[in-house]
């Protein structure tokens, strides 16, 4: 049963979310964090940092005023913080650094093999590193390990390619957050106020994400899809996990050659739900989409 300390971290994220939002508006609006849209157009971009702040915000407060504290500080909890943390900061990486020249897993590759990391590799490999390491305190074999971070990494990478649309990534994320929600409903105190929690910010960040005055980046849509990705990893059970791991594996290579976006466009139901409360702009002819209808246009 949802608990009060769910309620308090649901209202508190949503609390700490609107105050960041706010508090961070010089950062948000300063020319260097601007990126062009998918019209090509300058916003703000990135904003999906908040997340960070925010889970972190809350993280700390619950840490110094629980009453019983565990004698193992690392439990599902943990295993977000890693996740928040570490692909916040990644994509914010990618996001700030990035030129856009190298699209796709296999321009990636090709460039490491040729000794030049671009900061999507590193983003990927640490991606995989970092969630790896979140899924330690349920993994109990090698084996699961790699199981769980795999569909972490896959996940979050999934959503970084759903992110091209005002509001997409989002849209997506709140039906598969209540799904994790009942699918760990077991674990209560343990995993499902932090699920809230992120999904708090996430509630807080849509409206603006939405409409097209800021963009989340990739350090908000890796939080997403890592978020998606641990729920999966932690409630679900193996072999479940291996036939999510593998959808969610030919689901980014397809995106190598198939845009998600036009799919999107050609289906009447799938079009109407990507378009629902967004203003119905048409995608002007201009290089910088062109350039984004290979690997970026999911």
């Amino acid at each position: 049963m949802l608990t009060w300390l769910s309620l308090a971290l649901f209202l508190g994220s949503a609390a700490a979310g609107i105050f960041f939002l706010y508090a961070c508006r010089p950062v948000i609006e300063h020319p260097s964090f601007k990126r062009a849209n998918f019209l090509g157009r300058e916003i703000p971009g990135s904003v999906g940092f908040i997340f960070f702040l925010s889970y972190m915000l809350v993280y700390v407060l619950v840490v110094v005023f629980e009453r019983e504290r565990p004698l193992v500080w690392i439990g599902p909890r943990e295993s977000l913080l890693i996740l928040v943390l570490g692909m916040c900061l990644l994509g914010l990486l990618d996001d700030m650094l990035g030129n856009g020249e190298t699209r796709g897993f296999k321009g990636h590759i090709r460039e490491a093999l040729r000794g030049r990391f671009s900061t999507g590799f590193l983003k990927a490999l640490g991606g995989l590193l970092i969630a790896i390491a979140a899924s330690a305190p349920f993994s109990h074999h090698i084996w699961e390990f790699f199981l769980n971070g795999a569909l972490i990494a896959l996940c979050a990478n999934l959503f970084n390619l759903l992110d091209v649309r005002p509001g997409r990534a989002l849209k997506v994320f709140f039906p598969l957050l209540a799904g994790m929600i009942a699918l760990n409903w077991s674990l209560e105190n343990a995993f499902i106020p932090y699920l809230l929690s992120v999904g708090a910010v996430a509630i807080v960040l849509f409206p603006g994400d939405l409409s097209g005055r800021y963009m989340l980046g990739d350090s908000g849509s890796n939080v997403l899809g890592a978020t998606v990705g641990l729920g999966i990893a932690i409630g679900a059970g193996p072999w479940w996990k291996l036939g999510v791991m593998v959808l969610f594996a030919c689901l980014n290579l397809m995106s190598e050659k198939y845009s998600f976006s036009r799919t999107i466009n050609s289906n009447r139901v799938l079009n109407w739900l990507d378009s629902l409360g967004r203003k119905g702009e048409k995608v002007p002819e201009t290089n910088y989409n062109k350039k984004r209808a290979g690997y970026t246009e999911a």
